[in-house]
């Protein structure tokens, strides 16, 4: 026979009610009334889960009225029949007491950090992904009670779906916001670490590009582009420093050190979020100093006065097409033609893919930090873009050597 509030309201210990017996109230459908020796009323949910009978607590009387906690009761029969523990979300609501402990109060402040100082895709790109893949498994959990197989299990289910990339950054992405709990005070353990690992064997993709040999009429070719400067002095820029298109083109003036002539790319424009140092040859100066005359921005380098924005990837793309090489070369091609190159003279491994700023997994590349190998990688630039040079006026039979060994 199900309760009423009338009869709730005259509800008292009985004479065999103890602490370790209190006398309990069915209302039906497995919710219950426990009236304790104190005379406090709880609502408790008998249910089945994963073969076994257990008992939630789910709310105090009259906190928690009797409709309250019908609902709740039936919210909990609702997750049981998606496979979820209801326990799990006791969690949820005990860490929404003041809001700051569950991983979706965390991955919303961290997102919103981000959003003032990182280019608008890539915020769409990573906030559309949290929403869609990693909020759904843990954001109403508590920090604390995550584990490494709860971010395993959405790596595996974006993988699922034939995405191993994004399976990755999914991964990366819970990290990261492990990482701002931590930083928070908010927790000690970051359960993704180290789990790209266990999914499927990332698969190259490899981008259009040119070969060596090609490379003296392609300079040729950027060198009498007839288009926009600024994207021609790009195209320049991308051969000699080999970055990536999207570290390109949101460049800031304030990330130049003159001094030291280096780029200090910020970790939150870095694909793989961490700081970058780019050794700046002297050609790779000139260049800057003749953008810098143009006076076209104060903040941006590659500033589009047309549309008051940072150029966008198809005006650097849509140029080598105009030029060509649709099909045969893209901004991502100088960093393969580069790579290639300096493999192929020999150039030290770990130097090669620290200035490519690529993704290692193995714990040795793990232990190299930004200014890893700095003096080398910077002998290296410079006469890469010595080689560049030569390349340009025809000295394909010039080769860069690597003096350093």
């Amino acid at each position: 026979m199900s309760l009423t509030d009338s009869q709730i309201k005259r509800l008292k210990p009985s004479d065999t009610c103890t602490p370790s017996r209190p006398d309990k109230y069915s209302d039906g459908n497995n919710l219950r009334l426990w009236v304790r020796s104190t005379g406090s009323k709880v609502w408790v949910c008998d249910y089945k889960y994963a073969d076994k009978r257990q008992s939630l607590t789910i709310g105090k009387y009259p906190s928690m009225s009797l409709a309250d906690a019908r609902q709740r009761n039936q919210q909990i029969k609702d997750l049981i029949d998606q496979g979820i523990n209801p326990k799990h979300d006791k969690k949820r609501l005990q860490a929404d007491t003041d809001g700051t402990k569950t991983f979706d109060a965390i991955a919303q402040r961290w997102h919103d950090d981000r959003k003032t100082h990182i280019a608008p895709t890539t915020y769409s790109r990573d906030y559309s992904q949290y929403q869609r893949d990693i909020k759904p498994f843990i954001g109403h959990l508590n920090v604390d009670d995550i584990t490494a197989p709860d971010v395993l299990a959405i790596g595996k289910a974006v993988e699922a779906r034939g995405a191993a990339d994004m399976a990755r950054r999914a991964i990366r992405q819970s990290g990261q916001i492990f990482k701002q709990a931590i930083r928070e005070g908010l927790t000690i353990h970051n359960p993704a670490n180290d789990l790209t690992e266990a999914l499927q064997p990332h698969k190259v993709k490899h981008h259009s590009r040119i070969t060596s040999q090609q490379l003296p009429k392609l300079l040729q070719d950027i060198n009498a582009y007839d288009g926009d400067v600024l994207v021609k002095l790009g195209l320049w820029f991308m051969c000699y420093t080999f970055v990536r298109t999207q570290e390109l083109r949101h460049m800031e003036w304030s990330e130049i050190d003159y001094k030291a002539k280096i780029w200090r790319i910020p970790a939150d424009k870095m694909k793989m979020d961490r700081p970058h140092l780019v050794p700046l040859a002297p050609q790779v100066m000139a260049i800057l100093k003749q953008i810098e005359k143009l006076g076209f921005s104060d903040k941006y380098v590659f500033f589009n006065p047309s549309n008051r924005k940072p150029y966008s990837t198809n005006a650097f793309i849509t140029a080598l097409w105009r030029m060509g090489y649709k099909g045969r070369m893209t901004g991502h091609g100088f960093r393969g033609l580069a790579s290639t190159t300096l493999h192929e003279q020999e150039f030290m491994h770990e130097a090669i893919e620290l200035q490519l700023a690529h993704e290692k997994e193995n714990k040795i590349s793990k232990a190299y930090n930004g200014a890893q190998h700095l003096k080398y990688r910077t002998d290296m630039m410079n006469k890469w873009a010595n080689f560049i040079g030569d390349a340009y006026a025809g000295k394909i039979d010039n080769v860069i050597h690597d003096d350093c060994k």
